[in-house]
């Protein structure tokens, strides 16, 4: 027997009578839809005349392959693709979108990938993520995003999957991700970011080349991270005698006057063209050696010239790696002037893994601390930071490198 709640709840169905829930505004319950699996979305239709179309007017799509958990690989990329293509068939076609998810991973059909970001640029969409790469080649990107004025965000994963015959000229971007540039795209990236004025940040992940340039007036974030097994290839070789650092001529060229913050991941150092960066506030910097490999002087100099070129920032981190390439030149450390003379806050990061292959005890190059803070003219605690090393007594170590008011 149905209690009292149920027959009220009964009773207001036979009425006629809304729930609370169906009553809110489209835009609130968009974005209700928006948080759940879109397969599961859609069936909301099912539940009543308000609810019948109003999926078709998301503005929020998610599409991913790996929501669709089937045996064969081949099976789910076709069920996939044709739930992509039923929903934005039965999509409103007045309505925009903002957000746009699409990771089809491997593809067999390009065109598939071309004609979906078709769609999300022919409606507008401001924030665009895309994470697939195709075979045999590589998909094209079509017209209308390469000249698009809706998107405010890009990413690519996977950027070494995209022909890049031409650069993109987009006037709203304001933000830039790409992973996975190779040999051959230094034209691509040097024209994109030129032809985008109101780009505040760029991040360019695994990364396959060092030879490229930057020019972005608006720029306030720039992060570039390495590919590992790219630095060891590019810049070492193996031998009879073991590894050999092999010089290079290559550099990224950067000019970004209104930078705030940069971080870098690798070994190649990029040169700031800018005589000063006035606006500048946080570095992170992780130059990467790979094991067991020689620590060239070169190498340590070039770092030397960038930090100086970093001079105007006040919290800077640097892996104990870093340290270690500085601690090579010990020349130009006393010939150099310390380069951070508005330091507030100094963090050093040690990665469990890597300090326990190269060194099992740590070892910081006090040399190497005095020239980091020696220019500074703030009186702040120098923090340091370990993370994953337990062992280590955090305590001891702080207590050696408070500063005292000067």
């Amino acid at each position: 027997m149905e209690d009292s709640s149920n027959q009220k709840k009964k009773q207001a169905i036979e009425d006629g009578e809304e729930d609370r829930i169906s009553t809110l505004p489209d835009p609130i319950l968009h974005e209700i839809l928006s948080s759940m699996d879109l397969k599961y979305a859609i069936q909301t239709c099912a539940l009543s005349k308000r609810w019948r179309y109003l999926w078709t007017s998301l503005p929020n799509l998610h599409f991913d392959v790996d929501l669709f958990p089937l045996p064969n690989d081949s099976k789910r990329r076709h069920q996939f693709t044709h739930f992509v293509n039923q929903v934005l068939s039965r999509r409103d076609t007045n309505s925009n979108l903002c957000n746009f998810y699409f990771s089809p991973h491997a593809c067999d059909h390009p065109s598939f990938i071309e004609n979906s970001l078709s769609y999300a640029i022919s409606h507008n969409v401001q924030q665009l993520h895309v994470a697939a790469f195709s075979y045999p080649s590589a998909y094209q990107l079509p017209l209308c995003l390469i000249n698009s004025e809706s998107l405010k965000s890009l990413t690519f994963e996977y950027g070494n999957q995209v022909a890049l015959d031409k650069s993109l000229a987009l006037p709203g971007l304001k933000t830039l991700h790409i992973t996975g540039f190779s040999d051959g795209s230094a034209d691509f990236i040097t024209e994109t970011v030129g032809n985008c004025p109101n780009l505040e940040t760029l991040i360019l992940d695994c990364l396959q080349l060092n030879d490229f340039n930057i020019t972005a007036p608006k720029l306030r974030k720039l992060e570039l991270w390495y590919d590992d097994e790219h630095w060891f290839s590019d810049y070492y070789q193996l031998d009879s005698d073991g590894l050999d650092p092999v010089p290079d001529g290559q550099k990224i060229v950067v000019s970004a006057p209104r930078l705030t913050s940069f971080k870098l991941e690798g070994r190649v150092s990029p040169v700031f063209s800018a005589t000063s960066l006035p606006c500048l506030d946080n570095v992170d910097i992780d130059i990467r050696v790979p094991f067991n490999a020689i620590i060239e002087r070169s190498l340590s100099l070039n770092v030397i010239n960038m930090l100086g070129q970093l001079r105007e920032a006040s919290s800077v981190t640097l892996s104990l790696i870093t340290l270690e390439v500085l601690a090579m030149h010990t020349d130009a450390l006393k010939s150099h002037p310390s380069p951070f003379h508005k330091l507030k806050h100094l963090n050093l990061i040690a990665e469990e893994l890597i300090q326990r292959v190269r060194s099992p005890t740590l070892t910081l190059p006090l040399n190497v601390i005095t020239y980091l803070t020696r220019g500074s003219s703030c009186s702040d605690t120098l923090v340091v930071k370990f993370l994953d090393r337990p062992w280590i007594e955090h305590r001891r170590i702080l207590g050696n490198f408070v500063r005292s008011p000067q």
